[in-house]
């Protein structure tokens, strides 16, 4: 399982383009926060980057163990 940025930032100008004001209002919000509050912003950051991260390394661990598992069923299907 690979991140597929193609697919995340199609994603993005499509809610955009589909929600422009709310799209808009979001980053002026998001700007907003970052100049008056960058300390907490960095450590909001950090949390979301660091969830990302358990989350993904989690998903590529559990498909990693559904393909072993996986080759394990259909190489005991064959020897018999």
């Amino acid at each position: 399982m690979l991140i597929d940025f193609e697919n995340l930032l199609t994603r993005l100008t499509s809610f955009y383009y589909s929600h422009t004001i709310v799209a808009i209002a979001l980053a002026v919000v998001l700007l907003l926060l970052i100049f008056f509050r960058p300390k907490a912003m960095l450590k909001t950051a950090g949390i979301v980057l660091a969830l990302a991260v358990a989350v993904y390394l989690f998903t590529l661990f559990i498909d990693t163990a559904g393909t072993g598992r996986s080759h394990k069923r259909d190489m005991i299907h064959t020897v018999q």
